[in-house]
């Protein structure tokens, strides 16, 4: 017995590794991807549009019209032109609605840049056994990619070292590792660091209540995993990093003009926001790589090894080897960035 599950994501200059997230997530058993382009003019549509198993939809008056028809439009709506955030919860309940029209269980709500880790076994049958217990969603903690290079190139085959999830009361031997390895030991992450979530489609209510969870008015229950989890791949390579935060801007301190982000997520996107647009300003590209070397990789061996034996990092490679056991399966046509 096996369930069918699909994915949805929304995208933005994903064409260097748009072909493995999906080569790696068929590999894994995910059977149909839902692909809203948040650049219309997005060089990788035509491929996707391509693909038998992939709903690929850009942001257009027709995507636009469809939100007007969900139930989360009126709570979105005022934001959705300057908060990407609202275009993702709003593209997920539209993946919702199509997903279950083509008879798919499950739907899982990942970014571009995660992928979705399995150590044993595969998506249909580790969401099958749930068919049997009143489970709604499935909730997955993540991990952090650590660059250890300036250039990764296709980062889901080359970055391998992962930050785990830091224990609520880490012992300070834990907590000078972090510092010495040049990151924020309240948080350790440079990012989310609250999960993703995947949803039944048959139970009845469901809604995405933001970029990380589905939920319903009154109540929903919850099946929490600590493995399978997500691998999150955010701003490898400073190529990726530098493109991200120039095509940010100077985004507000607060989401929706109320979250302050450094509360929510840590100091650490506003900090990378100012190196870059401050390098910018100045014509100074070097110093937002400094930055990026300083902050965002970890490149002693001897500290990464320390880091390990106390749990704070772990090396997971295989990603890469399921991709290049995929072989040709994977190619994708070459696009002008």
């Amino acid at each position: 017995m096996t369930a069918h599950a699909a994915i949805v994501t929304t995208l933005r200059d994903a064409a260097a590794t748009l072909g493995s997230f999906v080569t790696y997530h068929r590999a894994i058993g995910f059977e149909h991807f839902f692909l809203f382009f948040d650049d219309p003019a997005d060089p990788m549509l035509d491929w996707a549009r391509e693909q038998p198993d992939i709903t690929a939809m850009p942001r257009d008056d027709d995507l636009r019209r469809a939100w007007s028809r969900l139930i989360l439009w009126s709570e979105a709506a005022a934001h959705v032109d300057r908060e990407v955030m609202a275009r993702q919860i709003l593209n997920a309940e539209h993946a919702m609605n199509l997903a279950r029209a083509e008879g798919f269980d499950w739907l899982l709500h990942i970014d571009s840049d995660e992928l979705f880790y399995l150590p044993d076994g595969d998506a249909g049958a580790h969401f099958a056994p749930l068919a049997h217990v009143a489970v709604e969603v499935t909730a997955y903690i993540n991990y952090e990619a650590v660059p250890e290079t300036e250039d990764t190139g296709d980062f889901f085959r080359t970055v391998t070292l992962f930050k785990r999830p830091l224990s609520e009361y880490p012992p300070p031997e834990a907590k000078a590792l972090i510092t010495r390895a040049g990151q924020q030991v309240d948080t350790f992450f440079h990012f989310y660091g609250n999960g993703k979530s995947a949803v039944r489609l048959a139970a009845p209510g469901m809604v995405p209540v933001n970029v990380h969870d589905f939920a319903r008015r009154g109540g929903c229950s919850v099946m929490r995993y600590r493995g399978p989890f997500i691998l999150h791949y955010p701003c490898c390579g400073f190529a990726a990093f530098w493109r991200k935060y120039v095509t940010l801007g100077r985004f507000p301190d607060k989401w929706w003009g109320t979250v302050d982000i450094a509360e929510a997520v840590g100091p650490f996107h506003l900090q990378a926001r100012d190196a870059v647009m401050d390098a910018v300003a100045a014509g100074d590209m070097e110093s937002a790589r400094r930055f990026y070397r300083d902050r965002m990789m970890i490149t002693d061996a001897a500290l990464i090894a320390e880091m390990t034996r106390h749990d704070l990092l772990e090396r997971i490679d295989a990603p890469g080897k399921i991709l290049a056991a995929a072989g040709n399966s994977s190619e994708q046509p070459a696009v002008q960035g």
